[in-house]
């Protein structure tokens, strides 16, 4: 009886070790597995092009995940390349002409590049829809708010006036577009008050009442709100704020159909805002590795708490649901062309 007792444990430990030796064999398969999802760019140098000023909000963006990029993606070096001019036209161009290898790509504001694309701003040669869509960083619900003290209280406020809503603007930027499609979707008229210097300067302007409203991201209009120097009367976004939940999206205001198109693309093009992308065709391996490595950094616990610290919020979205958004932007963009240009002529 002692011995088969013996033999029973013997054989008990002899299992044991086998799994043990299985589940090491198993880990090491899942390391090696790790290790060659960044087999791709191991050792390689990616050049990232911010077209925008270094320094500024979007260049800081870009430097503050890259070396999380760098990490999950085991890329030896990731060079920030600032290439500015015409509005950022200049670095995109570069992109638009770099070899598809995966080793050239950019970060900055989807809708900045598709809009100057659509109203044909001056030396653009690239197709926004062509391009490698690898992530999203963050993007904010904007927000068409209207002073405090006006007499404005409603999106349907606004189509009665009986007037041009006054609309001040730092110039012909994604908000002044944004506005001008709004406007034609619901049929009022728009004035464009072209000078100001940036968002300060046109919210100053409409709790002063030299302009009707202006839009902005929901979260730099939360304080004026808050202190009832600014009222919010329609979001531009897929869904309904729960800070307003009485406040409708300009969705569900427009009943016709080409309109709904047209503020569906709009309202696309806003919510990829701050992306990384690459050039049309980008190579297959390259895009996987790099999308993967992308999501994997934005969702990284360090980051996102340096991240929450300095006030620059991450809201990732994978790349390959980007580039399906680009076939709704493609569709809808057609019927925007004719109101971004009549907008623009409009300023002069």
């Amino acid at each position: 009886m002692l011995k088969r007792s013996k033999w029973f444990v013997l054989l008990i430990v002899i299992a044991l070790v086998a799994g043990s030796i299985t589940g090491c064999s198993s880990s090491a398969g899942s390391a090696a597995s790790a290790g060659a999802e960044k087999g791709f760019y191991e050792g390689k140098t990616i050049t990232l092009i911010v077209p925008n000023t270094a320094g500024r909000g979007m260049d800081t963006y870009a430097r503050m995940i890259v070396p999380y990029i760098q990490k999950y993606s085991g890329a030896k070096n990731i060079i920030v390349k600032n290439i500015t001019g015409a509005g950022g036209v200049v670095g995109i161009n570069d992109l638009w002409n770099a070899k598809p290898d995966g080793l050239t790509i950019a970060f900055t504001s989807i809708p900045t590049i598709i809009l100057s694309q659509l109203s044909e701003g001056e030396g653009v040669k690239y197709d926004a829809t062509q391009f490698t869509y690898l992530g999203r960083a963050s993007t904010e619900a904007r927000i068409l708010t209207v002073g405090g003290n006006s007499g404005i209280k409603s999106i349907e406020d606004v189509a009665n006036l009986g007037r041009d809503f006054k609309f001040p603007t730092q110039g012909t930027d994604e908000d002044f577009f944004t506005m001008a499609v709004i406007a034609n979707s619901l049929g009022f008229g728009l004035k464009a008050i072209t000078g100001y210097e940036g968002n300060a300067d046109t919210a100053l302007a409409v709790v002063k009442g030299d302009g009707d409203g202006h839009i902005t991201a929901a979260m730099d209009a939360a304080t004026m709100i808050k202190e009832g120097d600014k009222h919010p009367i329609l979001i531009i976004a897929s869904e309904r704020m729960t800070e307003y939940p009485d406040v409708p999206t300009a969705l569900e205001v427009v009943q016709d159909e080409t309109a709904k198109a047209s503020l569906q693309a709009i309202v696309s093009m806003l919510e990829m805002h701050r992306s990384f992308f690459g050039p049309p065709d980008m190579d297959q391996e390259a895009t996987k590795a790099l999308r993967e490595a992308i999501f994997q950094a934005l969702n990284d616990p360090e980051l996102q708490a340096r991240a929450e610290q300095t006030g620059l919020p991450l809201v990732p979205m994978k790349g390959d649901e980007e580039q399906g958004k680009v076939g709704i932007i493609a569709e809808g963009g057609k019927n925007i062309v004719p109101i971004l240009k009549a907008a623009v002529e409009a300023t002069k």
